[in-house]
């Protein structure tokens, strides 16, 4: 079992409507701070916080309190111009963990309602204990294909590409992918996930997106910190090793 928790915004459409005309900006500061501030929340208890659409985030929280959860949207809540509102999903994998962490707030409200500091889940024993596996994916040799030769928006409209492939096929297998920075995708999988699905994976990809090839290290642990501290590593092995291995880890 896995334990997300999705991360929203309180009111935030009409909340930037009163920001005036040139709020742009000011919007871009509010969410960095804010992404910051929970980043360093969550980390604190072993978990990860990924932004998904900036004013929506997601955190992999095995091991984390609802007492945990309420402080920190608290300290939010003191510490910003906006709330949040938080929704607790237990699943057998992580995308039927955020299916239920996004349905649970439904019943307090719109996004742009009067929803306020909200802490939601369905009655499930918090927090699940147990093991996370991630798998860290990133391109061969991108800096020498890419980074080093093409101007970098032409990079970025192909990475976004190769993130909306690792989007879906990850989502097959019901797993989450995000884009990490770089070249690199974060990928939180269910934990019975084999090598030849992320195998499968990899090679779907590099059919599309030739002539660029993945890696993939595989870590677990008992929360996201552990499990991609060790995906690191096997990564690690397989850069040492001039990429010639594909997967280490399972």
């Amino acid at each position: 079992m896995i334990q997300i928790t999705t991360i929203q915004i309180d009111n935030f459409g009409p909340y930037t409507e009163e920001m005036g005309n040139n709020r742009e900006h000011k919007i871009q500061l509010l969410l960095s701070e804010l992404y910051i501030f929970l980043q360093k929340c969550f980390n604190e208890h072993g978990s990860l916080v990924f932004s998904a659409s900036k004013d929506i985030l997601i955190a992999v929280t095995n091991g984390i309190t609802i007492e945990v959860h309420q402080e920190i949207i608290n300290q939010v809540k003191n510490n910003f111009p906006i709330t949040i509102s938080m929704g607790i999903g237990i699943g057998k994998t992580p995308l039927e963990a955020q299916i239920e962490a996004s349905n649970v707030l439904k019943p307090y409200g719109s996004a742009q309602s009067s929803r306020k500091n909200i802490l939601a889940y369905n009655g499930k024993k918090i927090p699940i204990n147990g093991n996370i596996k991630v798998a860290h994916v990133d391109i061969n040799f991108y800096t020498k294909l890419a980074t080093d030769i093409n101007p970098f928006y032409i990079n970025y409209i192909s990475l976004n590409k190769s993130y909306t492939t690792l989007l879906e096929y990850f989502k097959e297998i019901d797993a989450l992918c995000f884009f990490n920075g770089g070249d690199n995708f974060i990928c939180i999988c269910p934990d019975d996930i084999k090598r030849s699905d992320i195998e499968k994976i990899l090679d779907i990809y590099e059919e599309k997106h030739s002539p660029w090839k993945l890696k993939a290290g595989i870590g677990q642990g008992e929360n996201v910190l552990e499990a991609i501290s060790e995906a690191n590593i096997f990564l690690h092995r397989i850069r040492e090793g001039n990429n010639q291995e594909k997967i280490l880890g399972i």
